[in-house]
């Protein structure tokens, strides 16, 4: 797995990676693929980078969830001050358990968004800055989920796969992963 080093990160031009860079994502990213204790070793996990932005992401959403006065008052302080000594005096980080729901929304299915894309919609997932290549397909599916990553309920669809990898034909994706391919004929 490749690391991201914020020598790394800060030296490309991508608005994007700046972004990681700035609001220190691209640190959380390099310290949940070096982090081990005795519960969590990455190496024996053999973390995925998918996996290590998903998890950057469940804890920045858990964190949002689990805002309280006292430690935002702390933290301000310690901006305004810059007062090293009041870090240690920062009241700790008492994180929520995460939860997925067990059941749809109440407002299922009338106040929902309309999904995007119908069956036979050929599609490709969006190319992340890094990578030009991307899969294609045509949408044989979709379910609305609770996305983690968005702390919100979504579509999520089902996407025969143009070129198969190995024995994998299909794939699901957010919707907010997609889009259109116009660049296809619909079967």
């Amino acid at each position: 797995m490749k690391d991201i080093h914020q020598s790394d990160c800060c030296d490309r031009s991508s608005s994007y990676q700046q972004a990681l860079c700035d609001f220190n994502v691209a640190q959380l990213m390099e310290g949940l693929s070096n982090f081990s204790d005795l519960d969590f070793d990455p190496t024996l996990m053999h973390l995925t980078p998918e996996e290590v932005e998903s998890l950057a992401a469940l804890l920045i959403h858990q964190l949002t969830l689990s805002l309280q006065g006292t430690l935002v008052a702390g933290y301000l302080n310690v901006l305004r001050n810059g007062d090293t000594e009041a870090i240690a005096q920062l009241p700790p980080l008492d994180l929520k358990p995460l939860q997925s729901p067990v059941k749809l929304p109440e407002n299922f299915p009338h106040q929902v968004t309309t999904p995007l894309f119908v069956y036979g919609d050929a599609v490709r997932w969006i190319p992340l800055p890094s990578h030009t290549q991307t899969n294609t397909g045509i949408v044989i599916g979709r379910f609305y989920a609770y996305a983690r990553h968005l702390g919100s309920w979504t579509w999520k669809y089902l996407v025969w796969l143009k070129e198969p990898c190995g024995c994998t034909l299909a794939d699901t994706a957010w919707e907010d992963d997609l889009e259109a391919n116009d660049e296809e004929e619909n079967p």
